[in-house]
């Protein structure tokens, strides 16, 4: 008696064993390999990067993967099923925001997550900026709020609806931009 429901505790542990370590599995299934052993360093972690310009950037997700490098996740709910330039922008400025503040080393790479409406996660891998060029775009949009440079038409109209200096754009609509044109007919 006492060995039967001995035997029945066992199995209905590694029952259980089974369960936990199949649903672990369906949770982890959107993730890359590379990040499927990595453990999670930080999550929904805001750093400053002291430098040339002060950066500050909040981290959805980063992931250091055999005990060193850190890889960045950026969790995106859309309609479609792809990264953005402006998801690179943004994870490169996590990346120098986080390198700047800790100094540990973060990959070239990240990856943009994206949940489609129909609840399917994809992540999709993307190189991101160096620190220079990230401190190019912050350098460049200082100068547009100081009125040193002008703004430039984005590729997608929908982008300039958007942009807070559409007005200062729309001279230069009447004047025939050809980009403009291309991404609104």
């Amino acid at each position: 008696m006492i060995e039967s429901a001995l035997a029945v505790l066992v199995l209905a542990a590694f029952l259980g064993w089974l369960l936990l370590q199949w649903r672990r599995r369906g949770e982890k299934a959107w993730m890359p390999l590379e990040l499927r052993r990595a453990t999670l360093a930080y999550a929904e972690k805001l750093f400053r990067g002291v430098g040339p310009v002060a950066l500050t950037a909040k981290v959805d997700r980063a992931y250091r993967v055999e005990g060193k490098t850190l890889i960045l996740v950026e969790l995106k709910t859309r309609r479609s099923n792809r990264p953005y330039h402006s998801d690179v922008i943004e994870l490169s400025a996590q990346r120098v925001a986080l390198m700047r503040q800790t100094g540990d080393e973060v990959a070239l790479h990240g990856y943009v997550v994206v949940r489609t409406e129909d609840g399917n996660r994809t992540a999709h891998r993307v190189s991101l900026l160096s620190p220079a060029e990230v401190d190019a775009l912050i350098d460049r949009r200082a100068a547009i709020l100081d009125g040193s440079i002008q703004p430039r038409l984005a590729c997608a109209s929908k982008l300039c609806n958007q942009c807070g200096f559409e007005k200062k754009c729309t001279s230069r609509r009447v004047e025939g931009n050809q980009a403009y044109k291309r991404w609104t007919t």
